[in-house]
């Protein structure tokens, strides 16, 4: 049936009766192949999206394990680490703590060597006594100086090797240690020449240096140089020339003809503790640390110790220090050291406290002071010593450290008290002591020590050291 334009349609009218049944029956299956299709794509899809969440499941899983294990191991590690510090600290720790005690058990019997050797050297002695006195001093003097290089040692590890900057004649120092090794180098046999050179030429001339430190490099060189030379010459060359900004070199150069070095032994020369070669000590003993002081007290002066050597042709040294100019101090001839140290005291009688309880250092320090009008009381323990100056008050306290019933320290901090209570003058109180440690030292002044003096004492120093207390606490009114 045809329609046309403005006939009406049948809404009755059965559409599939106007339908190819072949095409419908295709295009449904058309459409169902495509629901299939998309149905599959999104079942695909949705196992790749549950596959992707379990493998982001997984990851997020093994990242949170792994953060776990690394914060583990982040633990752990920073406890070995704060382990391992606190065992090298405790480590450090123990070192300091022997090396202390061995140089105060050293340094005690020292001082009654050395101590006794003086005070046998005041005496009537034959020749042969004598000589034998003189090993004996010698040998305890060598003793002596080992256990300073190995403070030396120690206060250059610790930071705390101080360098003065003194007026010093650098031309006329050097002769000085030269002619203490004339009569060894003489005895040996050997040739010895010495020239000064450029400005140190014509003598005289003064440097702003460390008089003590420059004379230890010296000396350790010149000793070296007769060690190792048994045949030759030693040849000492000393030059200062001007560089820049007002500073100065002063160079030593001293040149052997010695045993010499290998590269290996060269390389191992300023090494802490170790020596060139171990037959070194077997044949000239030592230990090994004087070369490494003398460099580093060269460095610290801005300059450097440096070594040129080959075996079995001898060794140069050569030592630099930077230096300023400096003008010959006016010669003071109306106070002289020594004479204002005895004239403070020998002022009048002062009242010493000695708070010592080993029987040798007693006797040690009434030998020295034997020469002066004191007047000396005498205890041994620090308790003694506190009861003393709260009813004696004493000018001077000599305090040892070491003591029984109450430490040397503590006697001193008691004592402050006392005076503070009392608002009485501090009375200087010199810690006399075998520990010569820097940090002991540093601690004894911060507890309320003046000064230290280190035993084996020397003489000269403890008499300085006692006046420059007296003066201090008023006793150079009475003798200027």
């Amino acid at each position: 049936m045809t329609l046309r334009p403005g006939d009406p349609i049948d809404t009755q009218t059965d559409i599939s009766n106007h339908t190819d049944p072949a095409t419908d029956d295709a295009r449904y299956g058309e459409i169902l192949a495509e629901l299939q299709w998309e149905r599959s794509q999104r079942q695909e899809l949705q196992k790749q999206l549950d596959r992707k969440t379990q493998s982001l499941r997984q990851t997020n899983a093994s990242l949170v394990s792994l953060a776990r294990q690394v914060d583990r191991m982040v633990r752990e590690r920073t406890e070995d680490l704060d382990r391992g510090r606190a065992a090298a600290e405790a480590e450090n720790e123990a070192k300091t703590q022997f090396l202390a005690t061995m140089s105060h058990e050293i340094r005690t019997p020292l001082n009654g060597v050395l101590g006794m050797a003086s005070a046998l050297a005041d005496t009537p002695l034959g020749l042969e006594q004598a000589r034998i006195l003189d090993v004996l001093r010698d040998s305890g003097q060598l003793l002596l100086n080992i256990v300073d290089d190995i403070l030396d040692l120690t206060k250059i590890a610790e930071g705390k090797l101080t360098l003065e900057r003194l007026p010093t004649d650098v031309v006329t120092l050097t002769d000085t240690v030269c002619r203490q090794f004339e009569p060894r180098i003489r005895a040996k046999g050997l040739n010895f020449t010495k020239l000064c050179m450029d400005e140190l030429a014509g003598g005289g001339v003064w440097v702003n240096i460390d008089p003590t430190r420059f004379q230890q490099v010296l000396t350790n060189l010149l000793s070296n140089a007769v060690k190792f030379t048994e045949n030759g010459r030693i040849a000492l060359t000393a030059s200062l020339k001007a560089e820049k900004d007002g500073i100065l070199l002063l160079a030593v150069t001293l040149r052997d003809t010695g045993v010499g070095l290998s590269p290996r032994q060269a390389g191992r020369l300023f090494q802490p503790y170790i020596q060139a070669d171990a037959s070194v000590h077997r044949n000239h003993g030592g230990t090994g640390l004087g070369l490494v002081i003398a460099r580093q007290i060269c460095q610290r002066m801005g300059g450097d110790l440096t070594c040129t050597s080959s075996e079995g042709a001898g060794s140069e040294f050569r030592a630099s220090f930077r230096v300023s100019r400096a003008s010959a101090p006016e010669q003071d001839h109306a106070k002289e050291p020594a004479k204002t140290e005895h004239a403070i005291l020998s002022a009048r009688r002062w009242r010493v406290l000695v708070a010592e309880d080993n029987r040798t250092n007693r006797m040690v320090l009434r030998h020295m002071l034997k020469d002066y009008d004191l007047d000396m009381i005498w205890v041994q323990n620090g308790r003694k010593a506190v009861d003393v100056c709260r009813s004696e008050q004493p000018d001077l306290v000599l305090m040892d450290v070491n003591m029984p019933v109450l430490d040397g320290v503590t006697a001193t901090e008691q004592i402050r008290e006392l005076e503070e209570a009392e608002a009485r003058a501090s009375v200087p109180i010199i810690a006399v002591s075998a520990n010569a440690l820097v940090h002991q030292v540093k601690a004894y002044l911060e507890q309320g020590m003046t000064d230290h003096v280190a035993k084996p004492i020397r003489k000269q120093k403890l008499l300085r050291v006692m006046a420059q207390a007296l003066a201090g606490a008023g006793g150079q009114d009475s003798v200027l």
